[in-house]
């Protein structure tokens, strides 16, 4: 099995198909405001629910619609933070 490649997974999404230097800190600004909705340390190392949000994230900061994506992916990060908060609360409930 291949290690998964954020980068190249985020230009497939994006239809990027050149190097582009500025796709690494708009990965890591997704990264960040994902970070920031879910409350806590996210994974980004296989496909799932938090890499499709980012791959999206980074797709409308491209197109200059950022604004329009917590709106857009409100279900999305609601499941997020519900499932993160679950994790944490799980691992909670054991310290008992």
């Amino acid at each position: 099995m291949t290690e998964f490649d954020l980068a190249a997974y985020v230009k497939r999404g994006c239809a990027i198909t050149w190097d582009d230097p500025a796709l690494e800190e708009q990965i890591e600004e997704a990264k960040a405001y994902l970070w920031d909705i879910a409350g806590a340390s996210l994974s980004f190392d296989k496909p799932g629910n938090a890499t499709s949000l980012l791959k999206n994230r980074v797709r409308y900061e491209r197109n200059g619609v950022g604004a329009l994506f917590e709106a857009d992916y409100r279900a999305s990060l609601l499941r997020l933070q519900l499932a993160e908060g679950l994790k944490g609360g799980a691992s909670d409930a054991g310290k008992n």
